[in-house]
């Protein structure tokens, strides 16, 4: 029998397990190549996201800062002074040092100096006045 050209041989036990090692290890190598390449575009792709992020929490930084300070002044105005202050206080306290609490004290003091002038009045107009009469008791005997 004749060999026919282009047919190769089956290649041999250890050959073929070397060949089986190399595939093995040529496949590795894919894999890690591939997972490289995917994890440089993850990489370049969280940066971009990231870059994003930072970009939009500056922006709301800057818009929370320019509305706290807006509300500061409408809250806290310099021409608020110590005594409005001290005066809102004790408003809320219920103490009132001016307005109708001091017009209800000076109408409690006057209606008690008519009445102080009504009593002297009567009592100059009666004379003095009278004793009680004291109580008689029998006295009892000690025997």
């Amino acid at each position: 029998m004749a060999k026919k050209k282009g047919l190769t041989t089956q290649p041999s036990g250890p050959d073929m397990a070397r060949k089986i090692w190399l595939a093995g290890i040529g496949a590795y190598g894919r894999a890690f190549s591939e997972a490289q390449e995917s994890l440089a575009k993850v990489s370049e792709d969280t940066t971009k996201v990231f870059e994003d992020l930072v970009a939009r929490g500056e922006e709301i930084e800057d818009t929370v800062e320019s509305k706290g300070r807006e509300l500061a002044k409408r809250v806290r105005s310099p021409a608020f002074s110590m005594e409005d202050r001290i005066k809102e206080m004790r408003e809320r306290l219920h103490l009132n040092v001016g307005g109708e609490d001091d017009r209800r004290l000076s109408d409690v003091e006057e209606r008690l100096a008519r009445i102080e002038d009504k009593l002297d009045q009567l009592l100059a107009a009666g004379g003095a006045r009278k004793s009680p009469a004291k109580r008689k008791t029998s006295k009892k005997s000690a025997s």
